[in-house]
């Protein structure tokens, strides 16, 4: 069995250094949050999608993490904290209502708003193929404005949002690119950006939605994504979930694979519950994103289509 406790000294010790040596462009720019905007994103199959957008004004070399929630959840369980903790290391950061949950609801026939208690099968495919989709256009435009680096996008997926991130990721990476040069390899991509995931108790399936086609192209570093699994160590709803994912993707040589990690904390905690309670999770997130996306050397290129600039 994989020791985590070992193989996280190895980015473990650089946790100090990081949190006395990173300055903070939050306590730069003091009280001020104009940095912070809501949007409500319309997809393509025209259901409205609430997001808090954290921006870096002309940074273009800004990673971008996206922040999805669990089931019942919505995005105030980031935005209320952790997403401007985020925003003051230099990343851009999506928080995101997922169809009926939070403020991404429609008006029912009846006057009342579609919750997740109306959740289908249908919508977790729904969740993948427009909800993230939109979330990503969102991303393509700021990144053809030049405030962030969509070449380095982070996803941090608590439970069901889990199989979520991991479904939207393996499309992202299936993306063929524009036919706009005559040599494949000078074509401008449209995908594969997801560089690094945080899952946190994360599930298998949902209705009508599984992890098993993602595993197979990920498994034994299918995918150049880092992969960062939490959970509590007690915690009874897990059924060994998370490690059964850590297992599958880091592949039989897991206790040597440099891009796969698995988190436990001595505690029956599940999901968000895990924050904020002094389990040094928030900081193994943060050390875990800087080595997998900050430090990326991907350099802003045009995503445009040669034939739309």
């Amino acid at each position: 069995m994989n020791r985590p406790e070992f193989r996280w000294t190895r980015i473990g010790m650089l946790l100090g250094i990081f949190i006395l040596g990173t300055s903070s462009i939050l306590s730069a720019q003091g009280n001020k949050q104009e940095h912070i905007s809501e949007h409500t994103l319309i997809t393509r199959d025209n259901w409205p999608i609430k997001i808090t957008y954290f921006k870096h004004e002309g940074m273009r070399d800004a990673p971008v993490v996206v922040l999805l929630h669990d089931q019942q959840g919505d995005r105030r369980v980031w935005t209320a904290g952790f997403a401007n903790d985020l925003w003051g290391k230099g990343y851009a950061v999506v928080a995101v209502d997922l169809r009926k949950h939070g403020e991404s609801k429609l008006e029912t026939t009846a006057g009342a708003p579609s919750d997740v208690g109306d959740l289908k099968p249908d919508d977790y495919k729904k969740m993948v193929a427009f909800d993230m989709d939109s979330v990503k256009k969102f991303i393509f435009d700021e990144h053809t404005k030049q405030n962030l680096n969509m070449r380095k996008i982070g996803i941090i997926a608590p439970e069901m949002s889990a199989v979520i991130a991991l479904n939207f990721a393996m499309i992202d990476w299936q993306q063929m690119p524009y036919d706009d040069a005559p040599v494949p390899s000078m074509r401008t991509p449209r995908g594969q950006d997801v560089r690094a995931m945080v899952l946190i108790s994360p599930v298998t399936s949902v209705k009508g939605l599984t992890t098993a086609s993602p595993i197979r192209i990920m498994r034994n570093g299918g995918l150049p994504i880092a992969y960062l699994f939490c959970v509590g160590e007690k915690d009874t709803q897990d059924n060994g979930s998370a490690e059964q994912l850590y297992k599958q993707i880091a592949g039989r040589n897991a206790a040597n694979n440099e891009k796969v990690f698995l988190e436990k904390y001595p505690n029956n905690l599940r999901g968000m519950a895990l924050l904020g309670k002094k389990l040094k999770l928030e900081a193994h997130i943060e050390v875990f994103l800087q080595k997998n996306l900050l430090e990326l050397t991907d350099e802003w290129v045009d995503r445009r289509s040669r034939l739309e600039r």
